[in-house]
């Protein structure tokens, strides 16, 4: 998916079901969890609690624990102490794992969503600082020493840097904007949309960068709720290219979403409200599959950020209506250049919710001089909810593209002095690109209709976006134009590299695209051979867009050497044919079936003189004014 690591929670009553006896073995063994995210490549921010929320039964709190008198979440001895075990047996596990010792934890998040609620007007007060802090100091008692985040879903600054007792090295927010209504998947609820994140953050933790530690990725149902589909229609591919590249806009560098695969409620997992699916309509199902479109949109998103550091140091300025020569009706959020001439530009809808499509120009500054975009006449096109990328003096590994309306997927170093650049738009949508006229004229390889024109010390190529597939060559460079939804089945992918980066991602990683369908999970280039695993659904025909290797030969998928041969355009390409699985299904009626009688207690002579009465009246109030249920 092109994003470089994931969160996780520890369940507090999965492991400590018995007070003093933390599992951390079979099952509930972290360290392999640890190996195979290193294996995977995959970063990771350690989120043990105690409390954890994530619609599990009463957040990960033991029962046991909500038996005693103790108030929980609070500065309670007889809370802290019952903390104490898990988290130092936890703590000491998730130490060794660490990227300080070559393992994969980033980050650990101590306790969850510990922010303010309705009715509440003091908070934090002395005692709920005192709590994290006293959590903070678990985590730092057992030598965690990676930066300490927190998810303040009230987005007021709690627990910032410089904010006094129980601050912590990395403020992040939590946000929610699509709310839960999945019945009605097609209203957005706009009340909680944001439009000035980066002034807010500025305010709030001015010395770290911007941290959104939960967005929302999806949504929940519960009992006599809709189905989980409905769920992933209201957080769709849509609401992920708005919401997400709204984010964004405002400069956000960690930006953590919740959830990207949900799956499922084992047992008493999930709290009395839930159901056994925890699908969460995310962008990856419940079964593992990855056909929801926001997947692949995220995809997009996420490659773009890979090759675009120049992102990371733009200043993030306040999106206004009917800027930069675009209607009143769009806002126009830019992210100008701090130490590199790259400038970016978030165009969306003013009105979020705007199904409607808007015509526009943009008049941009550039290393040429200001350019109103498309030269070439025609215009822009914004379709409802949808949200699009600019970009000016964008560097492409040493040659600069000096303007694209089109999207960029990414970008890549190729064999010897050549680069690939993958451009794309929505169907039916007019683009253009402009190179320096001193790369020499460009040469169309694949595709037509398109107009190329010499304006002034560029080129400019314009075309109206279909799903047939354009190739144009200037000098070293391969530009591919594409249509997003052509896009969704090409793949860019790391190639392994030495200690101690070895599959974690890095923009010092040599880098190879493919177009091959379904999934690719990993590749490899060995002896000129390029070796890929992934999963196909159809027969699919696989072709090396890009690698680093001279006298590329061979292709193997899933261990299978494949018969290749050139394209017209040079690429290597084969065919990996799809054999659907084949299920037969018993006779159920002609089975031999066995059952055990499970309800003795129904029989009239069932004696039930052994069991407990229940006779106590009153219980335990283990929440308490002054701190968050």
């Amino acid at each position: 998916m092109g994003f470089t690591g994931a969160s996780f929670y520890v369940d507090w009553s999965l492991v400590e079901g018995n007070p003093g006896h933390v599992i951390t073995d079979g099952i509930w063994s972290l360290d392999e969890f640890f190996d195979a995210a290193s294996q995977a490549g995959l970063y990771l921010i350690a989120r043990p609690g105690p409390y954890i929320n994530a619609e599990t039964t009463a957040g990960g709190i033991p029962g046991w624990v909500l038996r005693q008198k103790a108030v929980i979440r609070s500065d309670d001895p007889e809370y802290l102490n019952a903390t104490a075990e898990y988290m130092s047996t936890v703590g000491a596990i998730i130490e060794r794992a660490q990227i300080t010792h070559g393992g994969p934890v980033i980050m650990a998040q101590p306790e969850n969503e510990f922010s303010t609620w309705p009715g509440v007007t003091d908070f934090p007060n002395d005692m709920n600082r005192d709590y994290m802090a006293y959590v903070e100091e678990q985590l730092l008692d057992e030598g965690i020493n990676v930066p300490k985040i927190v998810n303040d879903n009230s987005v007021k600054g709690y627990f910032a840097p410089g904010s006094g007792q129980g601050a912590v090295d990395i403020y992040a927010i939590d946000a929610y904007p699509m709310r839960y209504d999945c019945a009605n998947p097609s209203v957005w609820p706009t009340y909680r949309f944001p439009y000035d994140w980066q002034v807010t953050h500025k305010q709030q933790s001015p010395t770290t960068p911007f941290a959104i530690a939960e967005f929302q990725g999806g949504s929940g149902e519960g009992w006599g709720g809709v189905a989980q589909d409905m769920c992933g229609q209201l957080v769709n591919e849509e609401a992920v290219r708005v919401l997400y590249k709204n984010n964004y806009s405002f400069g956000v560098k960690i930006f953590n979403i919740y959830m990207t695969f949900g799956g499922t409620n084992w047992g008493n997992l999930g709290y009395m409200g839930g159901h056994t699916s925890y699908d969460y309509g995310a962008a990856i199902t419940e079964e593992r599959a990855i056909w929801r479109e926001k997947f692949s949109e995220q995809k997009l998103e996420a490659n773009f950020f890979k090759v675009s550091p120049a992102y990371l140091t733009a200043t993030p300025h306040l999106g206004v209506n009917g800027t930069y020569g675009a209607p009143f009706s769009l806002a126009v959020t830019p992210l100008l250049g701090n130490g590199t001439r790259t400038n970016l530009y978030v165009v969306r809808h003013a009105d979020f919710t705007s199904t409607g499509s808007t015509q526009y120009t943009l008049t941009l500054s550039t290393s040429v001089g200001q350019i109103e975009i498309p030269q070439l006449g025609g215009h822009l096109t914004l379709n409802g909810r949808d949200s699009k990328f600019h970009v000016t003096d964008y560097d492409v590994g040493g040659i600069n593209l000096i303007y694209s309306s089109a999207e960029i997927f990414t970008w890549a170093h190729g064999s010897g002095s050549t680069r690939v650049l993958i451009l794309y738009g929505g169907a039916g949508e007019t683009h253009e690109f402009s190179l320096p006229s001193n790369l020499g004229k460009p040469t169309v390889l694949e595709g037509h209709d398109l107009e190329i024109k010499l304006c002034g010390s560029a080129w400019v190529v314009q075309w109206h976006v279909t799903p047939a597939r354009r190739i144009i060559r200037i000098a070293d460079l391969w530009v591919y134009l594409l249509w997003r939804n052509e896009v969704y089945n090409y793949w860019v992918m790391e190639l392994p590299a030495s200690s101690p980066i070895g599959n974690y991602s890095s923009p010092s990683k040599s880098l190879v695209v493919v177009k091959a369908g379904y999934l690719i999970r990993t590749a490899e280039l060995t002896n000129k051979q390029l070796r890929l695993t992934g999963d196909v659904n159809a027969t699919t025909q696989i072709e090396i867009i890009s690698s680093p290797a001279v006298g590329l030969n061979g292709i193997a998928f899933n261990g299978e050497v494949l018969q290749t041969s050139k394209m017209s355009n040079g690429n290597l390409w084969g065919t990996v044919k799809y054999d659907p699985p084949k299920f037969k299904i018993p006779d159920l009626s002609n089975l031999e079936w066995k059952f055990v009688d499970s309800l003795p207690e129904i029989h009239a002579s069932y004696d039930d003189s052994a069991w407990t009465a229940c006779k106590k009246n009153l219980y335990t109030q283990s929440t308490a004014a002054g701190h968050p249920e």
